[in-house]
């Protein structure tokens, strides 16, 4: 084989390699929420990351009557503290193919404490969150659309 064919070759495969390996960075990407039940748009969503990690917090209600309101189901210190400006998502930890998991998300309508993860879609432009306790099996999924 020609030794140009060949170092193109070893340099596509390697670039190929690196880019399913690494993930993506959400690091201020903001999501448009749609309730999963009503198929309404709900809330926007900034994401951030932290050493490595990527939380989220509602940047914006839509609805004007619950954009004041407080989360007075909320744990611990979340607890009455307004929705606009609540960071329900902690800790989620990248695995290297555009999925992030092992994090904790806050429904702030019923205060419950869920286990997370989020996968990216192959474009970027729409994730899927999925809220559990236990396992992924038992529990609900939202998709959410990129801001531009």
């Amino acid at each position: 084989m020609n030794r140009s064919i060949s170092s193109f070759l070893t340099l596509t495969a390697g670039t190929l390699l690196s880019t399913s390996v690494f993930a993506a960075s959400l690091d201020g990407t903001q999501w448009q929420t749609i309730d999963d039940k009503t198929g309404e748009k709900k809330a926007i969503i900034q994401l951030y990351e932290n050493n490595g990690r990527v939380s989220g917090k509602i940047i914006k209600v839509l609805d004007r009557e619950k954009a004041k309101a407080v989360c007075t189901k909320c744990p611990g210190s979340l607890k009455n503290q307004p929705i606009e400006g609540l960071r329900i998502l902690t800790g989620l930890k990248a695995d290297g193919n555009n999925r992030w998991r092992d994090g904790k998300l806050v429904d702030p309508e019923s205060g419950k404490v869920y286990s997370g993860k989020l996968t990216l879609s192959d474009n970027g432009q729409s994730l899927d969150l999925r809220g559990y306790v236990g396992t992924p099996l038992f529990g609900r999924s939202q998709t959410w659309q990129r801001i531009k």
